[in-house]
């Protein structure tokens, strides 16, 4: 199984090679602001399993000591932030994938962060 995966003006592109298994929807206000959305969707893959087609454009940001998002430099479209702390781990973003189909298993991070009125 593999999954396609671009950005919104197709700069960056990649394949993932492994089964979706865990996603986790994060409510903090950091990822809110960085996905301008009112959570984001983080697919967790290791690094070895995505392979790159383009990634020239792939610019990192250094969000918190340690943290690191990246995104495209020529449409700004998010497309995975990494850690120190766990190498070998990418948190795609949801969004980029074509045709995510259900994880395996989906988990909600500072869910009390996140709106009130967001069911």
């Amino acid at each position: 199984m593999s999954l396609a995966a671009a950005c919104l003006c197709g700069a960056t592109r990649y394949i993932l090679a492994e089964p979706i298994g865990d996603v986790v929807l994060c409510h903090c206000r950091q990822c809110r602001r960085a996905n301008g959305g009112a959570f984001n969707v983080a697919v967790l893959a290791e690094t070895a399993n995505v392979r790159f087609e383009a990634r020239d454009a792939v610019r990192e940001f250094e969000s918190s000591p340690g943290k690191y998002r990246a995104f495209c430099s020529r449409c700004g479209s998010p497309v995975y932030s990494r850690r120190d702390d766990l190498p070998g781990v990418l948190r795609l973003r949801g969004g980029l994938i074509d045709d995510l189909p259900p994880p395996r298993r989906l988990t909600e991070a500072y869910r009390e962060d996140g709106w009130d009125w967001l069911a």
